[in-house]
């Protein structure tokens, strides 16, 4: 049965980035961390994004991550997530320390068709959409200069231009001029209707973790694996 984008949606509240730490587990430079869920929908190995947000800060960030193991008949049913480690520490970084948004973001996982003047036009990862902007990853070449007009062509969109707002890293923010915005605005209702049928879990309050005590997430199970077809006769 496939998977519509719609329900890999994922959305996980804690009350602190503490409480987050707490539940993480670090496995080989990736983090693993329980998402409870009364019926897991997505098999294992399926890719989905995961938005992480506070109860006590407006701010969230929004984290592609893989179904690593389900458990399905446990007393908290759920599935484990697997991220890369780095992304959670920068994506929480720049989601508790950059300035209050003047406009609310979406997270995606989508690509875009970038092009910088005199340039090829390239794809490059959309972190996240707001109706007059968005947050790229990876655009090629040199680093972007503050106020660098690209072309930016979004999923089912025509190609619209925008100007570079800041850049840190990879990561560039881009503000869409007036003529573009009702493009970016028709990605970004799109995103909104995808997010409005996502799964919603909310750290429990009655978990011992609040109080210096370990979190009440089942063991970590290996996911099933394939075992090797056996071979007869004489080992070589």
């Amino acid at each position: 049965m496939s998977v519509s984008a719609t329900n890999r949606f994922l959305r996980y509240q804690f009350d602190s980035p503490a409480q987050l730490r707490r539940h993480s587990r670090l496995l080989d430079g990736r983090l693993l961390l329980f998402f409870p869920e009364q019926r897991p929908r997505l098999p294992e190995r399926t890719r989905t994004l995961l938005e992480i947000c506070f109860s006590r800060s407006s701010q969230q960030v929004a984290l592609p991550a893989t179904v690593y193991a389900r458990d399905m008949y446990g007393a908290t049913p759920g599935m484990w997530l697997e991220l890369r480690a780095l992304s959670v520490v920068a994506g929480l970084q720049s989601a508790l320390v950059a300035p209050q948004r003047k406009r609310p973001r979406l997270g995606m996982d989508l690509l875009a068709w970038v092009q910088r003047p005199q340039g090829a036009s390239l794809a490059c990862p959309v972190l996240d959409v707001s109706e007059s902007g968005a947050r790229l990853w990876g655009v090629p070449g040199n680093p972007p200069r503050r106020n660098e007009e690209l072309i930016v062509r979004l999923p089912d969109c025509r190609a619209v231009r925008g100007r570079v707002a800041w850049s840190h890293g990879r990561e560039v923010g881009i503000e869409f001029g007036r003529d573009a915005r009702p493009a970016a605005a028709a990605v970004f209702a799109r995103a909104a209707e995808q997010w409005a049928g996502a799964s919603l879990a909310v750290h429990d309050r009655a978990c011992t973790c609040t109080s210096g005590g370990a979190p009440r997430d089942p063991p970590l199970k290996q996911p099933a694996l394939k075992q090797p077809a056996l071979r007869y006769g004489k080992p070589s």
